[in-house]
């Protein structure tokens, strides 16, 4: 079951104390809506915070009302960003003494494989635990996964029809599924080349991810690489 799933990720990682205090950064959606649900069921502490970032309108205030009224969430105001990294800073920005979890799954994560070996040629992934501390509980399993688990516990969900338009949107709807297409076994061989990357000796993945043309490393041992 996905709760059992989560809860021995979780230990596997050490990311929560044992019926340890959480805060989920809760938007509405599927993921989160699920996270802040399991780890409930699961015997945490749990609270909710809502980031405003009020860039859809009414929509946004109708996340915000959902958030608050069925999430029990704190909302905040989170207005004043543009880019993706912007809103991503002022997100995270709130709520810093505590301990911080975003429902980011394995299809978030595959999601920015693509979008980094594109950009950066790097196959780097999402981090299980942020540097600021903010936690991945649901880094175990898919989105699939927590949309039936929301549907079989009776969770009313809010879907924000704006993510089609950002560049996760266009490697969710347009890129993966031509990707599925060449092999149904993409996303697991996605997953496979950040595992692979992750067990490389460190000299070996600085040159890997070097965006230099050519760089020569010393492996130790009289061993040196050179791409």
């Amino acid at each position: 079951m996905l709760r059992e799933r989560v809860e021995a990720f979780i230990r596997e990682h050490e990311l929560i104390e044992s019926r340890g205090e959480v805060t989920v950064l809760v938007s509405g959606g599927a993921d989160s809506t699920c996270m802040w649900h399991v780890l409930r069921e699961l015997g945490y502490g749990v609270s909710a915070l809502h980031v405003n970032h009020g860039l859809r309108g009414a929509d946004s205030e109708e996340d915000a009302r959902f958030c608050r009224e069925m999430l029990g969430a704190e909302v905040v105001d989170g207005r004043g960003g543009t880019s993706e990294a912007e809103l991503r800073r002022i997100r995270y920005g709130f709520a810093t003494e505590r301990l911080r979890a975003t429902g980011h799954t394995l299809s978030d994560q595959v999601e920015t494989i693509v979008y980094r070996l594109v950009t950066s040629g790097n196959a780097k992934g999402i981090k299980v635990r942020r540097y600021d501390g903010v936690i991945r509980p649901l880094l175990g399993v898919w989105g699939d996964d927590t949309r039936r688990y929301c549907e079989s516990e009776g969770l009313s969900v809010r879907e924000d029809a704006s993510n089609r338009d950002t560049v996760r949107g266009v490697i969710r709807n347009e890129v993966l599924p031509l990707l599925r297409q060449i092999h149904p076994a993409a996303d697991a061989n996605l997953l496979r080349a950040l595992e692979q990357r992750e067990t490389l000796p460190p000299a070996l993945a600085e040159l890997m991810s070097s965006p230099l043309g050519s760089k020569r490393v010393d492996l130790g041992g009289g061993v040196q690489a050179v791409r």
